[in-house]
């Protein structure tokens, strides 16, 4: 099928034509038709055509060509457009090129160089993918226009897994085009005038209130408060994240703080104990004074009574010499790695740390890191990404 997508794209870019009355090369598939036979597509996904002056050059210039399938090769798919249809023997569909078609119509070309490949119609998820494709490569596609063009491709699949494999399209993608069918046709039309640089509702917050549950069954007031409540958390989660990156720069501009002075530790004084006093000698009267004994009488002194070891002032708690040592001061202390201020850090989103082939991994690591705006429109960038690079 990929192989299929591209053959499409190339036979509908691959004529660069100057002038209408200039032959195309006798083994190309490509070949002049009148205009009047060129009969626009019933299944094209464009409602509208829109403003075709800026082809207006077409009159005198055909700058890409048309690609087409015979009427036989389009009613084997949708018999029941013969009457709409209405083509006669020499007429082709235009499946790719209808707004050049109208154009010529408009501005009086007579002719089209026109590619005519049946092969696009194998199947009807292939007629209409190869129409599909042309008008998602224009900034101008209506959303709604893509998604009710892209849920009829879905359609023709038993599954949406596999469309989804076969289109090469993911499955969150088939379903963000899903949620805008939900809404009511009033707020599909405000989507329609965003796109188209009106006011209105942006495609991510249709999607996403598309995925609210139970939103098909709701009438338009219910859905329009949904919305109002939806576009008020965002206002919030925006007010949030500024605040915090405010906050961010203001703590990585202030100077370090300094660390508060520690109290001095008080060394509990040492008390000395207290010196008894001597007793002073009691007075002896005057008529009661001794005469010293000779020394040969004198008897031998008693041996002094030892004095008592003072107990311990109270406040000591034991002091001795084994923990006589002072304590140290505090600025005497070996400041701990903990004891740092720490130094304010960007905010850390975890993405440096993340497997980068661990899917389930990242996507937890994006979804922290965005929010679910910005992961929307990332989820977008990818799938888009993801086809311009298959094709």
């Amino acid at each position: 099928m990929a192989g299929r997508r591209v053959s499409f794209a190339s036979m509908a870019a691959d004529a660069v034509v100057d002038a209408p009355g200039v032959d195309s090369a006798n083994d190309s598939p490509a070949r002049w038709i009148p205009t009047a036979s060129c009969l626009p597509n019933p299944r094209n996904p464009r409602d509208e055509l829109g403003d075709l002056s800026d082809l207006a050059s077409i009159k005198d210039r055909q700058l890409q060509s048309c690609l087409a399938v015979t009427p036989a090769a389009y009613l084997r798919l949708w018999p029941e457009d013969r009457q709409v249809l209405g083509a006669g023997p020499e007429d082709v569909v235009i499946v790719n090129g209808n707004r050049r078609r109208a154009a010529a119509q408009l501005y009086g070309r007579e002719q089209l160089l026109v590619v005519v490949d049946d092969s696009v119609a194998e199947s009807k998820a292939t007629l209409l993918r190869a129409a599909l494709d042309e008008n998602m490569a224009r900034k101008d596609f209506d959303p709604i226009e893509e998604a009710n063009a892209v849920l009829l491709i879905v359609a023709q699949y038993p599954t949406a897994k596999e469309a989804a494999e076969a289109e090469g399209w993911s499955q969150s993608w088939i379903s963000h085009r899903k949620n805008l069918l939900k809404l009511h046709p009033e707020l599909q039309r405000q989507v329609r005038a965003k796109a188209r640089g009106e006011e209105g509702v942006s495609i991510n917050v249709a999607r996403r209130l598309g995925s609210v549950k139970g939103i098909e069954e709701m009438s338009l007031a219910e859905q329009t408060t949904e919305l109002e409540q939806l576009l008020q958390a965002d206002a919030d989660a925006v007010t949030a994240r500024r605040a915090a990156k405010l906050e961010a720069k203001a703590a990585a501009k202030a100077p370090a703080a300094a660390p508060a002075p520690q109290p001095a530790v008080q060394q509990p004084a040492v008390q000395q104990p207290p010196v008894p006093e001597p007793a002073a000698p009691a007075a002896r009267p005057v008529a009661e004074v001794v005469r010293p004994t000779p020394a040969a009488n004198r008897p031998e002194p008693a041996s002094p009574t030892p004095l008592p070891s003072p107990e311990p002032a109270p406040g000591a708690d034991g002091f001795s010499a084994e923990n006589s040592e002072p304590l140290p001061m505090p600025e005497q202390r070996a400041v701990a790695p903990s004891d740092e201020q720490p130094a304010t850090a960007a905010p850390d989103s975890g993405l440096d740390r993340v497997d980068w082939h661990n899917v389930e991994e990242l996507a937890d690591a994006i979804c922290r890191t965005l929010s679910a705006d910005e992961a929307y429109r990332l989820a977008d960038a990818l799938a888009n990404r993801l086809l311009t690079t298959s094709s």
